[in-house]
């Protein structure tokens, strides 16, 4: 059976940033028409079982209605995966988790940078086509969801070998260990985490909204991607010393007073100077700590706080999820001729355009 996972995550564009920047909107009718055209590419290339991630705005369910994909007479199932709903990023961890256990070939999920993190946490490693409808797009691309559909299904199918066309990506992984106060007595904790982009140390007391929006707040940022075409926390690091994707190196960017001041775009549309102190590129492996009561960013999003006897350990690492090259996996697909098979398409026609049984 070859199983292709949709997540969509509803929240995704829709933090504070769009009230104070000139960010651009992705609706949720915009959504739903990416999903729907997924579904109808995935059952096209060869997918028989389609999950897809509920949510409260319903957009999956939307996109899947109508389309008479029910598993019967051969056809592909769109089934609707049964998860409680929170209404938060959580969901988005558990529909990874659920499709881990559920052996999915090929994940897409719409979002932003934090949601492609969350389905890291999830499933770390994820066979994952992530597809831009959020804020911060970094990890993410630009992909139609045609193409993605497409490309899900070649490789869960195993019609295209995904060792060929999917590369493991870059994470920041962070060790927190700090101490908790309960009443007289203190415990020491620990937790690891991770950011698929950029992580940042926040001067601040409390986690309070999970957009950084003031940049003197910043104290540090270690990013496994730095690109001086991105907006948000990594256009620091990737307006002083770019690091590609796809580079066996990260960056570390301390911010105070030093040798220069950069002009970034910390949000779309919107820009500041910050002085930068320290440039320090990173080998992968190589850890860096930091000290003292913080709130820790991960991906643009205040996420964690840290007390001032915690300590934070950094590293850049390969350990991030499986991204499928999806215009790779479409061009081996046509050069061996999938296109050209004779098969029924969801119209009731042949692949050849004639009515099918006729």
């Amino acid at each position: 059976m070859s199983t292709v996972g949709i997540i969509v995550n509803p929240n995704a564009g829709k933090d504070i940033r769009r009230l104070v920047t000139p960010a651009t909107h992705t609706s949720d009718v915009t959504k739903v028409g990416i999903v729907r055209r997924a579904i109808i590419a995935a059952a096209e290339a060869g997918a028989t079982r389609i999950l897809l991630m509920p949510d409260r705005h319903r957009l999956a369910e939307r996109a899947a209605k109508g389309l008479g994909l029910d598993g019967k007479d051969g056809r592909c199932s769109v089934e609707m995966v049964d998860e409680p709903l929170s209404g938060s990023r959580f969901d988005t961890i558990a529909a990874a988790r659920r499709f881990w256990k559920e052996q999915v070939g090929a994940v897409i999920a719409l979002g932003g940078d934090g949601t492609s993190r969350d389905v890291a946490l999830g499933w770390p490693d994820a066979p994952l086509i992530a597809i831009s409808t959020g804020t911060n797009n970094v990890f993410p691309s630009a992909i139609d969801g045609t193409s993605a559909g497409a490309a899900a299904a070649l490789v869960a199918a195993g019609h295209v070998d995904i060792t060929v066309v999917a590369r493991r990506s870059k994470s920041v992984t962070v060790r927190i260990d700090d101490v908790v106060v309960d009443g007289d007595e203190e415990r020491p904790v620990s937790r690891d985490d991770l950011a698929l982009v950029d992580l940042a140390v926040i001067d601040a007391q409390f986690v309070g909204a999970r957009a950084v929006r003031d940049p003197n707040t910043v104290r540090a940022v270690v990013a496994a991607v730095a690109t001086p075409a991105s907006t948000g926390l990594s256009s620091i690091a990737g307006r002083v010393h770019p690091v590609d994707r796809w580079d066996n190196t990260g960056v570390l960017i301390r911010l105070g007073p030093g040798a220069r001041r950069v002009r970034v775009p910390l949000a779309p549309g919107s820009f500041t100077t910050l002085d930068i102190a320290e440039v320090r590129p990173l080998a992968l492996g190589e850890s860096v700590e930091m000290e003292g009561k913080c709130v820790l960013a991960f991906d643009g999003e205040r996420d964690v706080p840290v007390s001032e006897r915690g300590r934070v350990t950094i590293r850049v690492e390969k350990s991030g999820p499986l991204l499928i090259d999806v215009a790779a996996t479409l061009v081996i697909a046509a050069r061996e001729r999938r296109f050209d098979e004779n098969r029924p398409t969801l119209d009731g026609h042949d692949a050849d355009g004639g009515p099918h049984g006729h």
